[in-house]
């Protein structure tokens, strides 16, 4: 049956975080928004206005007001710009990604942070990296990008580390945690907040610490490990009622508690906790929260077979969560209205609202519900005798419950599959789930969980009397002793400073010896990082050698514009490799008059670049000489369709790896320059033609490559045309269009490419050329080139 536990992760610690932003939202406002105002309009220089507009945009964007930050961060970037003061520029860059970032507008705030990075990384601030690489952290997270995400907290780490900053740490530690919760990375994810617990309570981030208690208690409760889990909340509550006094923290834990105990079958327990949440929920008006405490209340009635009562507390929490627009909770309320449903065998109503909660799970990508879904659409299909579909969607639930180590529903799913196929007469596979079962239900040890369970509970109470009783008698005691430090302090204090000194004489002594020790240790270690780096210097200069030595042999390969020349009347060719050495090439050779006397010209585009795509470049430039020279395959789609079935035999013969994608996207041409006729074939890369009159036409390629993919492999198509002296032929790679740049660090965009080339058809060949090197150079600016390019221009 779904369970709240796998939600109260995502929401309730989005209530912590929101909790501590709160308190600077409250502490800040418009008084001090007028007062910075003020203080602008009587500062005098421009880098010291830039500095206050900067923090008017952070107060803005303190009081919700993400709009006006930016409109401020936007002017402090100008005014930075315009002082040239390269720190400034950089400040004001960082402030302006993060009000793109609170607006969802995250390429550009990736672009603008980066920026600031450059800058931070060059000039060695430690702290400023910080900052840089956990804001562009977030905005991967942001956009679920995790693994971007991970990186970039764990290069904010080592700066905050070589600074030794505990409160950097213990924000780093906790956003780790949460990224490899999101995950399903149960163990790191708990490691990652334990570490965050270790620098909270000291710093006394009491909230912080509790956040992270409730992701470890919610991990080892995903999995099945209830006595951990509990321990987990029990130190939260500890924490709660020590420091904090937090009444929506108190809720969050008895549900979470009351999950646990209903997890165990243990409802009194169960009632117990999630009543009390909702009594704390409706004192503080927390709408949402008042609905998963109805709707857990609920749960409980419904394994208790109390239908009408389950029925009126799920209807209403249902209600009540359409109405505050919570996709993942509207989703575990359809579920268990569907659970109903299916209890009280009307089955068509319980198809439809699981169906409806599978949707909204998969919307949001919550792969724990979809295993509780489709668990319940397994038990109405085989109520209504349709063991084949039972079947189908319990292995489906069963997979992926065991993906993201749900232990317990691994256990009942695979139960449940051995009785289906048991019922069907497929004894081998019932047996194979009957031992997924047993393992699963033998790893989770229930009995013994549940007394861990009951000790967690009676330890935590019995830690708390101890600690009253404790108290009580330190106070006792601090009395007597109180008495007896009076009368023994006078003959104390010669023997107190007798020993200092001598305890001070002996511990400078001792430092003494230490700091030669570690004097003569740094230069052994000095000089053994000098041979390590000489040792570093050496392979990679050879390692450079190597790639030069094959970047000379790749371009001895490629087609002489001398060649090229002779051919056609006016051409250009626009090379640039990103790396040393290219995945882009471009091939060319005249069939004498005994072999059609046709022209034939590639523009193609390998899978990757560097050195890999290199590789890729001189085997297919070996299979274009084979087809075309060697096979005397004369038409460019015979010989796009003969490569593609030498690529796959070549990398892939047994069909082995089906994620490998290796091959090119390429345009093969033929030329009949006497009856000035092209033939062609295009793999994804178009080509373009401007007439002399400047029409434009475009070859729409097949969207397929020439190499490995999966599907059918359909022949490419052969694309006849005619041509008339003065027109243009155009073939391209995607990496002039793909390049970032520009005043907004956007794709350049083949549109524009596009028009830059209708634009200047009427010029020279080579002006065009020196046109659109310029172009891309200009749009690049201070960016790197993220891939190879590639752009050829004929001219009949």
């Amino acid at each position: 049956m779904p369970q709240l536990t796998h939600y109260i992760k995502k929401h309730f610690v989005s209530l912590f975080a929101l909790s501590l932003l709160l308190v600077s939202f409250h502490s800040h406002g418009q008084p001090k928004i007028d007062s910075l105002k003020n203080l602008l309009s009587q500062t005098k220089t421009d880098t010291g206005k830039v500095t206050v507009l900067n923090k008017i945009a952070k107060e803005y964007s303190q009081a919700d007001s993400v709009n006006l930050a930016l409109t401020y961060a936007e002017q402090a970037l100008l005014l930075a710009e315009k002082t040239n003061n390269a720190q400034k520029i950089a400040e004001s860059r960082y402030v302006v990604a993060d009000k793109l970032s609170a607006m969802n507008q995250y390429d550009s705030a990736i672009y603008s942070v980066k920026r600031a990075l450059s800058y931070y990384e060059k000039q060695s601030n430690s702290r400023a990296l910080v900052k840089a690489y956990k804001l562009l952290a977030d905005i991967y997270y942001g956009e679920a990008q995790y693994t971007m995400a991970s990186e970039n907290y764990a290069s904010a780490l080592t700066a905050a580390i070589a600074l030794k900053d505990s409160l950097d740490m213990r924000a780093i530690y906790y956003d780790q945690g949460i990224v490899y919760d999101v995950n399903d990375q149960f163990e790191l994810a708990r490691e990652r907040c334990m570490r965050s617990i270790d620098f909270a309570i000291p710093l006394k981030q009491y909230r912080a610490a509790v956040g992270a208690y409730i992701i470890i208690g919610n991990d080892y409760a995903k999995q099945g490990i209830s006595a951990s889990a509990a321990k987990a909340y029990f130190a939260a509550l500890e924490i709660n009622s020590k420091y904090m006094h937090d009444s929506n923290a108190m809720g969050i834990l008895d549900i979470d508690l009351g999950n646990v105990y209903n997890d165990k079958l243990d409802s009194a327990n169960a009632m117990k906790y999630y009543r009390s949440a909702l009594a704390i929920f409706t004192k503080e008006k927390e709408e949402r929260y008042i609905a998963q405490a109805l709707e857990n209340i609920g749960n409980v009635y419904l394994k208790n077979n109390d239908y009408k009562k389950a029925e009126v507390y799920e209807l209403k929490c249902m209600e009540e969560m359409v109405k505050v627009g919570d996709k993942a909770n509207t989703a575990l309320c359809y579920s268990n209205v569907a659970d109903f449903y299916n209890r009280t065998k009307q089955y068509d109503k319980s198809l439809d609202y699981y169906n409806k909660g599978l949707v909204l799970q998969e919307e949001v990508g919550d792969k724990e519900g979809q295993v509780y879904s489709m668990s319940g659409l397994s038990d109405v299909y085989e109520n209504l005798g349709d063991n084949a579909k039972a079947i189908e969607l319990g292995v489906k639930a069963f997979n992926q419950a065991t993906d993201i180590q749900l232990i317990g529903q691994v256990r009942d799913e695979a139960k449940k599959l051995s009785d289906l196929f048991d019922k069907v007469h497929q004894p081998e596979k019932a047996f194979y789930y009957y031992k997924q079962y047993i393992t699963a239900k033998d790893s989770l040890e229930n009995k013994e969980e549940a007394k861990k369970l009951i000790n967690a509970e009676l330890s935590h109470e019995y830690e708390q009397k101890q600690q009253m009783e404790k108290l009580e008698n330190e106070k006792k005691q601090a009395i007597a002793d109180e008495n007896s430090r009076h009368e023994s302090i006078i003959r104390n204090i010669y023997l107190t400073a007798f020993i200092i000194v001598l305890f001070l004489t002996g511990l400078l002594f001792r430092n003494l010896i230490r700091i030669r020790k570690s004097n003569r240790i740094i230069t052994e270690q000095k000089l053994e990082v000098e041979r390590q780096k000489l040792i570093v210097d050496e392979k990679n200069k050879d390692i450079t050698d190597s790639i030069k030595y094959a970047s000379r042999i790749q371009r001895a390969l490629l087609t002489t514009n001398e060649y090229i020349s002779k051919q056609v009347k006016e051409h250009f060719i626009l090379f640039k490799p990103r790396d040393i050495v290219s995945g882009d090439f471009y091939w060319a050779f005249k069939a004498d008059a005994s072999n059609n006397g046709l022209f034939y010209l590639a523009c193609c585009d390998c899978t990757g670049h560097g050195v890999p795509g290199a590789f890729m470049s001189l085997l297919n430039i070996s299979m274009l000489n084979e087809s075309v020279i060697e096979r005397k395959i004369t038409k460019p789609d015979q010989v796009l369709n003969d490569i593609r079935n030498n690529i796959i035999k070549a990398l892939n013969p047994e069909k082995a790896d089906s994620e490998s994608k290796d091959g090119m996207d390429c345009v093969l041409c033929s030329f009949d320059l006497k009856n000035k006729t092209v033939y062609m074939a295009c793999a994804n890369n178009p080509v373009w033609i401007v007439k002399k009159t400047g029409e434009f036409v475009e070859i729409i390629p097949d969207k397929m490559p020439v190499g490995i993919q999966h599907g059918e492999q359909k022949p490419f198509t052969l694309h006849t045309i005619n041509l008339e002296e003065g027109d243009i032929i155009y073939m391209f790679t995607d990496g002039y269009a793909d390049q970032f740049g520009g005043p907004k660090g956007k794709k350049f965009k083949y549109k524009q490419l596009q028009e830059i080339m209708t634009a200047n058809s009427n010029k020279p060949m080579s002006e065009q050329r020196n046109i659109l090197e310029r172009t891309f150079a200009e749009w690049m600016g201070g960016l790197e080139q993220i891939d190879d390019m590639l752009v050829i221009g004929i001219k009949v």
